[in-house]
């Protein structure tokens, strides 16, 4: 039984680790989601601060109290 798990082993590492397409899909995925979800937050960011700074401008062209 050990020797079946042994040689199952070896042959799922070599279908899978030791194939450069497999590697290359990977590391491409390991690379890009992260980025996507960090460009996705900071554009989230980008955007709030963005209509933040139009609603201050709008402020003081429009004040709500007369000084």
């Amino acid at each position: 039984m050990q020797i079946l798990n042994q040689e199952l082993t070896e042959e799922i590492l070599r279908l899978t680790w030791r194939n450069p397409i497999f590697m290359a899909i990977a590391i491409a995925l390991i690379w890009l989601v992260p980025q996507l979800l960090i460009r996705k937050i900071i554009s989230k960011k980008y955007e709030k601060r963005k209509l933040e700074i139009q609603k201050n401008k709008i402020e003081k062209l429009y004040p709500k109290t007369l000084k």
